[in-house]
């Protein structure tokens, strides 16, 4: 695989010439249940890190404090793959909150909205993809997230199922092999183990080194 801008800039729009250093940034992950924060993003982070020559700090929305903002200008970049409330409510407050301490930030859309993400995931996945795979996904419930799913649905070249709809469907096809859409370890993953599901998104090399090429490819 050719690595991300080695070849073609992912990120065009977003060059300036007046800028004189990498920005800073801040990716924001969901996180476990009192601000946990999976390996593979902390490996993510750092990796990203020795990329970069200005810091990268993880955002947790479960954690109950934030990091520092840093001096230099920042991209806020939600490592979030779904339209839900975090991407629409809690991530452009955190944007705010940065505002109001100073900060001078840049918000990117959500990870799940790039169509270079779910390039990489497809080509991750298509070797894994048999008669009756299904993707699982986390729960939505808006007419904007149904869009969504079933455009990606239609790019991805098969069925969508949510998360809460699994054991019924299950039922009704015992032959289903999900494959999770969850960037890390969550209770949804660890559930769907048993039924043979695949590691999460980022424990698939090509993805994890793909995401890594995207973000230190910004400028």
């Amino acid at each position: 695989m050719t690595t991300v801008g080695s070849a073609i800039d992912p990120w065009p729009l977003l060059r300036n010439s007046e800028l004189r250093s990498q920005r800073a940034i801040r990716l924001v992950v969901h996180g476990r249940s009192g601000g946990v924060v999976p390996e593979s993003l902390i490996e993510l982070s750092q990796s990203l890190q020795r990329r970069r020559s200005a810091p990268v700090q993880l955002e947790v929305l479960t954690a109950e404090s934030a990091p520092v903002c840093p001096k230099e200008a920042s991209w806020l970049v939600p490592l979030l793959l779904w339209p839900g409330s975090h991407a629409r409510e809690d991530v452009p407050e955190i944007r705010n909150r940065m505002q109001r301490e100073g900060a001078e930030v840049s918000l990117l859309p959500f990870l799940g909205s790039w169509q270079r993400w779910w390039t990489l995931v497809a080509e991750a996945l298509q070797p894994f993809a048999v008669q009756d795979s299904v993707l699982v996904h986390h729960p939505l419930s808006s007419d904007e997230a149904d869009r969504f799913l079933l455009q990606l649905s239609d790019r991805m070249g098969l069925p969508l199922l949510s998360f809460d709809h699994w054991s019924d469907y299950q039922q009704t096809h015992p032959q289903a092999r999900p494959l999770m859409l969850a960037l890390a370890p969550n209770r949804m993953t660890e559930a769907l183990s048993e039924a043979g599901s695949l590691p999460p998104l980022l424990d698939h090399s090509l993805i994890r080194q793909g995401l890594i090429d995207l973000l230190a490819a910004l400028p």
